[in-house]
């Protein structure tokens, strides 16, 4: 089976060849060192805008954003491609560049420019947004101009890597930074959110709501563009538990999830939520979303993959279980062929199930990646029969 062919098989819970493998996305010093270093990193780009137009340089750093997006992105599918992943996933950013540290998003979040070996790490730092009032002038941008521009952004952004890969894997779609939970409450900031999710939850709702509608017509832009699975990503939960009592994410997120999943399905798309944490309190809540997948599936914040897969693998793809903590940073060969060995024995009879790193962050080591695809060659091959 080729890439996409073996991807879709088993979103549709059928057993493909083999086991496919996928990351969410790998990080830029990751990318560097499978792809080699670019001409110019993040910070040169910025330093020659500044010499060349010093009164002017912020402007014309986002005149280029989308274009450096597409260039990273692009590059980033590559390097996934070249150590042997099946899959992985891209999407863009609604950022904004608003002094030498840090950005803007249209949500009113305010994210940190780190530094990764050279390239821009935007990191959530704070949200802006404290009263209602605050609020109506953020949701008039994002309806009045907000949606049209990054509809058409992402159109125009998919279209130009899916036609240098299609032939060659599937690559999907995530709301990385936009996923409609996270949105809303890094927006807000955690006082004012959590203070309105009791004393005033139809806010909140309206947030979600927002959001949601922002979102959709995202998806249906990229779907025009040739986008045939989405990832929506919200971390839901903590290592301890959900963000929220499973009953407030039933009322105020759930009819938001569903009219996503809806709106995925009715141009026959796939759906899969992305979230860190001890999601298994909340697998009846993923479900009833219209959620096609679950990925993380996170081994050091309790989630027992036996566990998932009894309760909701006749019913979603699993995708992840492989850590990021200790595994595919630290390990050796064999402790990340044993991890492997176990996700693909425990979750994969029957098909429905994806080997994938539980998350990514720039501490991952590229040979471990590596090892994660050749423990899955290895001992992914269907009929799965593992002792």
């Amino acid at each position: 089976m080729e890439n996409r062919e073996r991807v879709l098989a088993t979103l549709n819970l059928e057993e493909p060849d083999r086991v496919p493998t996928h990351v969410i996305y790998l990080d830029a010093n990751n990318v560097d060192k499978i792809m080699g270093k670019p001409e110019k990193d993040d910070f040169e780009v910025i330093q020659d805008l500044q010499r060349d137009y010093p009164d002017d340089w912020l402007n014309q750093l986002n005149k280029i954003i989308e274009e450096m997006e597409t260039s990273i992105f692009s590059r980033m599918v590559e390097a996934v491609l070249k150590i042997g992943i099946d899959t992985t996933q891209i999407g863009i950013l609604p950022l904004e560049v608003i002094n030498e540290h840090e950005m803007k998003d249209i949500f009113g979040r305010i994210w940190e420019i780190q530094n990764n070996e050279g390239n821009f790490n935007p990191f959530y730092k704070n949200g802006t947004i404290n009263s209602v009032e605050q609020w109506e002038t953020v949701k008039q941008n994002i309806e009045e101009q907000a949606t049209e521009k990054y509809s058409k952004m992402a159109k125009k952004y998919y279209k130009r890597i899916n036609k240098k890969f299609k032939d060659r894997t599937l690559v999907m779609v995530t709301n990385d930074l936009m996923g409609v939970f996270e949105s809303t409450w890094q927006g807000l900031g955690i006082t004012f959110f959590t203070k309105q999710l009791y004393t005033n939850p139809d806010f909140i709702s309206e947030v979600f709501n927002t959001i949601t509608d922002f979102t959709i017509a995202c998806y249906k832009s990229y779907i025009e563009a040739g986008a045939e699975v989405f990832v929506e990503s919200g971390d839901l939960a903590f290592k301890t538990g959900p963000f929220m009592s499973p009953k407030l994410f039933d009322e105020l997120l759930l009819p938001c999830y569903k009219r996503l999943t809806d709106a995925v399905h009715e141009l026959n798309c796939k759906i899969i939520l992305h979230t860190d944490g001890h999601i298994t309190p909340l697998l009846d809540f993923v479900v009833n979303c219209g959620f096609d997948g679950l990925h993380s599936l996170e081994p050091t914040a309790g989630v027992k993959l036996d566990v998932v897969k009894k309760k909701v693998g006749d019913k979603l793809c699993l995708l992840g279980n492989i850590d990021t903590g200790a595994v595919l940073t630290k390990g050796d060969q064999k402790t990340v062929e044993a991890a492997v060995k176990y996700a693909i024995k425990t979750a994969g009879p029957g098909g429905g199930f994806i080997v994938s790193a539980s998350n990514m962050h720039p501490a991952i080591q590229v040979q471990n990646l590596q090892w994660m695809v050749e423990a899955t060659h290895k001992y992914g091959a269907y009929p799965i029969n593992l002792k």
